[in-house]
């Protein structure tokens, strides 16, 4: 195991301290930690191994956007969306080299995720625990862009006014990820009364549906070195033992936040956070022959989870039996992603 791997998982049991002493301990000492872990476990992030997923693929974006110039047809057709490679722009004119584009993005994401612990009024010790438990790892150490997407998609839905939504979802779509603009279906959706019986046709019509779903429909947009790398791969090719467990645990997580909020149906906030996660569970069943695309899409609406175990965490009225379970379940998770993602501890 590496040196990262091992501050990693210091991290996380400081991290779970701070959710036992926001718990059983009065004052903000737990919150404090958790702000503390919290900033250096990001910051740390930014100087992540060179065999960690995506950093030589920024690499290469960092250094094509800085030897083209906006005006340069170039420019445009260089990997990423347009306001990413602005951000990169942007950053290169305030002489920033590589390792300090990193550590903006890990401070960006370090600041929504604060963001959001402030607006949906969760102790911020609660959610970072949720949130390295069940997406740190896969996301901010793993693919850059969907991290933030991820923040600013969870942000749309802590939202009730439109405009905001929609600027949010127009933010992650044109900066970080060209498709989280899907997430508005969410919305749509709630205009119609959620029932069991509603949830499992819906599911059972993506099931049969996946199968008039293929990789040539996403074809057009992917970037062609990217088309060329995924040919004749699992992410691409049938792959129903890749997707079986993703699916079982997003119908696992489905159910659970389900009976978590079953008594908070009529509140629209939190309407909208069971009908992303039931997203999830219909989207990896829809597109479960193309790996890379259920992956991906799955991850916009999945985004809210460590949000809503978070906000359960922080009630006064979760007995104590309901809290271990949900720190349990956050344990197991955790291991899980870190046991999986074996870039984060294996030796180079």
């Amino acid at each position: 195991m590496n040196d990262f791997a091992i501050i990693l998982i210091l991290a996380y049991l400081l991290s779970l301290l701070s959710v036992i002493l926001t718990r059983y301990v009065r004052g903000i000492t737990g919150n404090i930690l958790a702000y503390l872990i919290s900033f250096l476990t990001f910051f740390i992030a930014a100087f992540r191994p060179d065999n960690f997923p995506d950093v030589d693929t920024y690499q290469l974006i960092f250094d094509e956007v800085k030897s083209n110039s906006i005006s340069s047809p170039l420019f445009w057709l260089i990997h990423g969306e347009p306001g990413f490679k602005f951000i990169i722009k942007i950053l290169q004119n305030l002489n920033l080299e590589y390792r300090g584009f990193l550590i903006f993005m890990s401070m960006l994401s370090y600041y929504l995720l604060y963001t959001i612990a402030k607006i949906s009024k969760t102790p911020f010790s609660f959610l970072w625990f949720t949130y390295l438990s069940f997406y740190f790892v896969t996301r901010d150490l793993g693919v850059l862009r969907l991290s933030i997407a991820s923040h600013l998609i969870i942000l749309s839905l802590l939202q009730t006014k439109n405009s905001r939504r929609l600027l949010l979802v127009f933010l992650a779509s044109f900066v970080f990820q060209y498709f989280a603009f899907i997430i508005l279906s969410v919305f749509l959706f709630s205009r119609i009364k959620l029932k069991i019986e509603r949830v499992i046709i819906l599911l059972i019509i993506c099931l049969f549906a996946s199968s008039q779903i293929n990789f040539s429909l996403f074809e057009n947009f992917i970037p062609e070195k990217q088309i060329i790398a995924y040919a004749g791969t699992s992410q691409v090719e049938n792959s129903e033992s890749s997707s079986f467990i993703p699916i079982l645990r997003n119908m696992i997580m489905a159910m659970l936040i389900y009976f978590l909020y079953r008594f908070d149906l009529e509140k629209n906030v939190l309407k909208y956070w069971i009908i992303s996660i039931i997203f999830s569970v219909a989207i990896y069943l829809l597109t479960f022959n193309i790996l890379i695309v259920s992956q991906r899409f799955g991850a916009y609406f999945g985004a809210i989870l460590p949000l809503a175990f978070a906000y359960k965490l922080s009630k006064n009225s979760v007995n104590n039996s309901l809290y271990v379970l949900i720190v349990i379940l956050c344990i197991a998770n955790f291991i899980t992603v870190f046991y999986y993602n074996d870039f984060v501890w294996k030796l180079t």
